[in-house]
């Protein structure tokens, strides 16, 4: 009987990267090399009730933010479906192509699926294709802007600078929001013109197209190399409504909730007459506040009487948003 010869079958290649989790090499190493060691950058939520801060809560209602964009589902993070898609999302070619491939499913992050997704409307005024923020942004940057907002200005010590703590308590509320779920970033003392013009936008009640700002967002921090992983509560949220399984034993939380209490802690501006919040809010010491080591006056003491604080030399961008709320 004739021996039958056996063909060797050569080994099939392996993949040097998992590709069930990547499309491509270039991925995998961009995960590796770069975004795996990037910290995240939460968002929070909004729970304002109705008598409480009705100015904030009615301009969140305004645009629908309320529904998605301050109470995402679940309220947890997916680390591990973050990093993956933020190094499928990059591009070494450019811009990326607003989608990215997560597990095999496509996850889309144009501003049509975005403001689908999130509920936002799109508001154009009539003959307009843009909204009036997008039309604002491409208007020149005019620094009279920041110079009517405040009393003074010091352009020589701070060019283009407007501290936070100096906004009104609406506008220090959007500011936080807005550092968060809008565009992210952890340089919170003070604003730049760019980031003040957003307040503006947002405390004024322009229209604005939310899901092309978060797009926009997504893909500059994407192609960042430094910058940390914004959205990632909203990330989560989107590849679980895409059909992407986790098999992640942990998650991440959200950042501090944005209520009445954390507004009356850091947002409140005593000096905003506008907003009257109830409670007392805990006085930040001051060098003037604290004990002095030296031995008490006496009560027959005629020393002078303790000189008032000298007022803060910056512009003021409350009194340009303040009277948007008074007209």
């Amino acid at each position: 009987m004739a021996s039958r010869k056996c063909k060797s079958i050569g080994a099939r290649p392996t993949a040097q990267y998992d590709t069930r989790r990547f499309h491509s090499l270039d991925a995998w190493n961009r995960y590796t090399d770069n975004v795996l060691g990037r910290n995240i950058f939460p968002e929070r939520k909004v729970e304002i009730y109705h008598t409480e801060f009705d100015n904030f809560k009615t301009k969140l209602e305004r645009r629908n933010l309320q529904k998605r964009f301050t109470n995402l589902a679940y309220g947890t993070i997916d680390l591990a479906l973050v990093k993956e898609f933020y190094a499928n999302f990059y591009s070494f070619e450019g811009p990326s192509p607003k989608k990215a491939k997560v597990r095999g499913h496509l996850v889309k992050i144009n501003a049509d699926s975005l403001n689908t997704f999130l509920e936002t409307l799109v508001v154009l005024e009539k003959g307009d294709s843009l909204p009036t923020y997008s039309r604002y942004c491409r208007l020149p940057t005019d620094y009279r802007e920041i110079e009517v907002a405040q009393e003074r200005f010091d352009y020589i010590s701070h060019p283009g600078r407007i501290l936070r703590k100096d906004l009104t308590t609406l506008a220090q509320a959007w500011s936080i929001l807005s550092y968060s779920n809008l565009a992210p970033t952890s340089h919170t003392s003070d604003l730049i013109v760019d980031r003040a013009r957003l307040i503006f936008g947002l405390v004024s009640c322009m229209d604005m197209n939310i899901g092309a700002l978060i797009s926009g967002q997504m893909t500059s921090i994407a192609q960042s190399n430094s910058s940390r992983l914004g959205f990632p509560a909203l990330i989560t949220v989107l590849c679980r409504a895409s059909g992407v399984v986790s098999d992640s034993l942990t998650f991440e939380r959200l950042s501090l909730v944005i209520n009445l209490s954390y507004i009356r802690k850091n947002c409140w501006n005593p000096d905003d007459l506008i907003v009257s919040i109830r409670g007392n809010r805990r006085a930040r010491a001051r060098p003037t506040d604290l004990p002095s080591t030296s031995a008490a006056p006496t009560p027959s003491s005629t020393s002078a009487a303790p000189s008032v604080p000298a007022q803060i030399d910056s512009q003021r961008f409350e009194a340009m948003l303040q009277g948007i709320h008074q007209g």
